[in-house]
């Protein structure tokens, strides 16, 4: 059916684009558009990015490379108010203004990225060797990206075009670690055609597979002995192939059709059993696909109205199995009952339509259509037939209207109203204001209710096995939020050539009924709505830029995280999280080189655990640094490109958790929580040949 839809979505955008006329005047606005520096999320259509009445923040692709950052996980680690966290078998999660993954809405040119696993995408399996820019928004942007966007969203815009007709690119990384990271990509530009086609390597072991399979003994605080693995890190590696087609019909008119394949083995050795006879091991394989086709139509319909529409369809597969391995005939079996394989797809098509106004008023309407289909083995739907295959719905339309009576003040709201196959949905507004104190002032206001239904994992994934117990809800409700935000910028030259900015910004998030996986019975998990959980929170971040001399930033953020255990150990109810971030960019003249250093401190976390007595404790996760050092210069006219460096510098691999109790569903207690892997050099060659 879906592909049906997209067919269909195809033969609409030829019917459009025959529609479509040459106007010159179409054609001037494209160039004006393409020839400077835009944001695309959220907006009526691409604008500056000092026009945005949404706070976009933009991460270039010239820092990721200087920075010899591999994947969405290393980039979104430096960002401040943002927290990465890190785990062996599900990868890594974010949080943003303390709000969970779940609520994050990751995209690539528009489109959902499918696949959450323990509510989070992967952030290690997006691979950034063809990324242009990233855009990243903070708060509920519900109205305009739907029910996983209630605390932000993270868009990926990925290279459409290039400078020279034939375009060969090689990007090559090696960290003495054992992670390599290549690929390899060639592109054809024409007057009204570009066309390219990319494949990635990427592969990490960070231990001979003998000493993978090593386990200590680790004592608690609380005199329990736990066995973990003495290098907890999974080996892993990633295949990618991506390729992208581009018309111009006019210059103000063009299709896009895009397709990326991604496969990852992820394996985790077991310890050898009976070594001095007939030794053998248990070893567990996880295997991602990840298949993604899109098609996107952009134009400028006369002068004033711009048409964006991305038909899309996404398909997801992870396999689990566990093997035996028999050492002396090197032979391995599968084990009964331990192998399962669940598939999600999806269905997008989004059109929006902005009307740039000339005068005071400007719009937006917008429809949307998503459909989801999860399957597998692990997947109990009961009103469904079979009983493995569950869907779910949305179709949702929104309206937008800014309001600008004079220059420097402008007004914005936007109301989304949507129909859910199993849940309600509510009328969804948000409001946007920026006003112009003064030239060099900016105050910003925001205010967006955020809508989030249960995923078809938290209603009808059910996973047991020997070391889990987690089984889906189909009785969860759907959650709620309120997010507010107050921004005051004061931006200026200091003098000719020499910029000053300041930030200061507060916000708050209030979700209702949120959904948590919680303990149900001794050591069985499921879903369930809490009441309500809040964060609070405010940043302050300054920067000075010297042309493309030297940038200086430094930023401080302080989030408070709701405390549902205040009344119980007579603490606030809230209680505070300090982060801290500083980068220097400064370009070495005699050398012609970048130097870039980007400095993370994370204060000290809260936690609460149950001890042997099944009494509620209070304790502790230990603050931490991170540090990234880094060189960068090019050669030939630009065609080569050179990096080397050394990321985490301190060395840190874990922090002590202060207080012990089960960590949750997933693992097995422990006594640090994980970081990184250590300290790691690294070193870059990137090869671009044009002609």
């Amino acid at each position: 059916m879906t592909r049906l839809y997209f067919l269909g979505s195809l033969l609409c955008c030829s019917g459009l684009l025959a529609a479509q006329s040459s106007d010159p005047a179409d054609s001037t606005i494209w160039k004006d558009i393409t020839l400077e520096d835009v944001v695309v999320t959220a907006q009526y259509a691409p604008s500056h990015p000092s026009r945005a009445v949404h706070q976009v923040r933009v991460i270039e692709a010239l820092d990721i490379q200087q920075q010899g950052l591999n994947n969405l996980a290393e980039v979104l680690t430096n960002q401040l108010n943002l927290r990465v966290s890190s785990d062996p078998f599900l990868g890594n999660g974010l949080r943003i203004q303390g709000i969970g993954g779940e609520n994050v809405q990751i995209l690539i040119d528009g489109v959902p990225v499918i696949g959450r696993v323990d509510g989070n995408i992967d952030l290690s399996q997006i691979n950034l060797q063809n990324v242009e820019r990233i855009e990243l928004i903070e708060g509920a942007m519900s109205v305009q990206y739907g029910s996983n966007a209630s605390g932000g969203v993270v868009n990926i815009i990925t290279k459409k075009s290039q400078a020279k007709r034939f375009q060969l690119e090689s990007q090559n990384q090696y960290e003495d670690v054992g992670i390599l990271n290549n690929s390899l990509s060639l592109g054809w530009q024409s007057e009204r055609i570009f066309a390219s086609v990319r494949g990635s390597r990427f592969h990490s072991q960070f231990a001979p597979e003998d000493s993978l399979r090593l386990f200590r003994d680790v004592e608690l605080p609380s005199g329990e002995t736990i066995r973990q693995k003495k290098t907890p890190w999974n080996p892993k590696t990633q295949y990618g192939v991506d390729g992208t087609l581009r018309y111009f019909f006019t210059d103000s008119v063009n299709a896009t059709y895009q397709y990326r394949f991604f496969d990852e083995v992820l394996t985790s050795f077991g310890e050898v059993r009976r070594p001095q006879f007939r030794p053998y091991a248990f070893d567990d394989h996880f295997r991602t696909r990840r298949q993604d086709h899109s098609l996107s139509l952009e134009a400028y319909i006369r002068p004033r109205f711009y048409l964006q529409s991305t038909t899309a369809y996404n398909r997801y597969g992870r396999e689990s199995r566990t093997e035996r391995l028999d050492f002396e005939n090197d032979s391995t079996s599968l084990v009964d009952g331990a192998q399962d394989t669940s598939i999600f797809t999806s269905f997008l098509h989004r059109s929006t339509l902005g009307y740039l106004g000339k005068g005071k008023w400007s719009g937006q309407f917008g429809l949307e259509v998503f459909h989801e289909t999860g399957s597998g083995g692990r997947i109990i739907d009961s009103t469904s037939s079979p009983i493995n295959r569950a869907t779910l719905t949305n179709y949702a339309a929104w309206l937008s209207l800014q309001y600008e009576p004079w220059n420097g003040f402008v007004f914005q709201g936007n109301l989304r109203y949507g129909y859910n196959t199993k849940y309600d949905h509510p009328l969804v507004p948000s409001f946007n204001a920026k006003l112009n104190l003064l030239p060099e002032l900016t105050l910003t206001m925001s205010y967006a209710l955020g809508f989030r239904a249960p995923s078809l994992k938290e209603l009808y994934f059910n996973f047991i096995d020997i070391n889990h117990f987690i089984v889906g809800n189909p009785e969860l409700k759907a959650e709620q939020s309120h997010n507010a935000m107050l921004s005051l910028a004061y931006r200026t030259d200091i003098r000719q050539e020499h910029e000053f900015n300041v930030e200061a910004k507060a916000f708050l998030n209030n979700i209702r009924d949120r959904i948590v996986l919680a303990e149900f019975a001794p050591i069985q998990f499921n879903y369930q709505n809490i009441d309500q959980f809040n964060t609070r929170g405010f940043n302050l971040i300054a920067q000075y830029a010297f042309l493309n001399h030297l940038r200086l930033k430094s930023g401080f953020a302080y989030t408070f995280l709701s405390n549902p255990f205040s009344e119980s150990f007579s603490t606030q109810r809230f209680t505070g999280l300090p982060e801290l971030q500083n980068e220097l960019h400064a370009r070495i003249p005699l050398l012609e080189t970048d130097l870039v250093v980007v400095h993370r401190y994370f204060g000290r976390q809260v936690r609460f655990f149950e001890n042997g007595a099944d009494e509620l404790e209070q304790g502790f996760v230990g603050q931490y640094h991170l540090l990234n050092l880094t060189l960068s210069r090019s050669f030939w006219a630009d065609r080569v490109f050179l990096s080397a460096g050394v990321k985490n510098l301190l060395d840190t691999r874990d922090v002590p958790i202060n207080g012990q109790g089960d960590s949750g569903a997933h693992s097995s207690a422990g006594s640090a929580q994980l970081i990184g892997w250590g300290r790691t050099y690294f070193l870059r060659l990137n090869l671009s040949l044009g002609f």
